[in-house]
């Protein structure tokens, strides 16, 4: 991709929108983060989500599981939940075009252990709060909603061995007043 060819992302994380565009020139990757520069370099090391990042000159590994417009990215030992919209998806999503009219999931990113259950059936909740805390790969991670709704069903318990892409919880549109 060429300066010319950059491309924006809108990067959803915890509620906060974060922008990110992606440019590449002689073979370098400029990264802007709400317009402050990055150098980075992204390969792929083993099928299907395990990558070497390259930001800046700090070399990590990083685990990227994308499932609709959501993306895990388990890096430095966490796992973070993001929504990713390019500008066109944004728009749509902007202009009402790609309202949900039916459920949404909230699922285990990986295989782990339910440490905590935050919301109760019927609960109003907002986009980006957490509902769930997930242990894997000993760690403990806050899965987020990724839209604001009613707690329909809560599929797990304390306790629980869940596998990766298990739905955990699902959230059901507000009421229309």
């Amino acid at each position: 991709m060429s300066a010319a060819q950059s491309r924006r992302y809108y990067v959803r994380i915890a509620g906060k929108e974060r922008v990110v565009e992606l440019s590449e020139e002689e073979g370098t990757t400029t990264v802007l983060l709400d317009g402050a520069p990055w150098s980075a370099d992204l390969a792929l090391l083993s099928e299907p989500s395990l990558h070497s990042l390259l930001l800046d000159g700090h070399s990590r590994e990083m685990v990227l599981n994308k499932k609709g417009e959501m993306v895990h990215v388990s890096l430095d030992g966490e796992t973070i939940e993001a929504r990713v919209l390019d500008e066109l998806a944004r728009a749509f999503a902007e202009a009402g075009e790609q309202a949900s009219t039916g459920a949404s999931e909230i699922a285990a990113p990986m295989p782990g252990v339910v440490v905590a259950v935050l919301v109760a059936a019927g609960e109003h909740v907002e986009a980006g709060r957490a509902v769930i805390v997930l242990e894997a790969m000993k760690m403990q991670n806050e899965l987020a909603a990724d839209a604001s709704g009613v707690v329909d069903r809560i599929l797990v318990n304390v306790g629980d061995s869940v596998a990766g892409g298990a739905v955990l919880v699902t959230l059901k549109p507000e009421p229309s007043p």
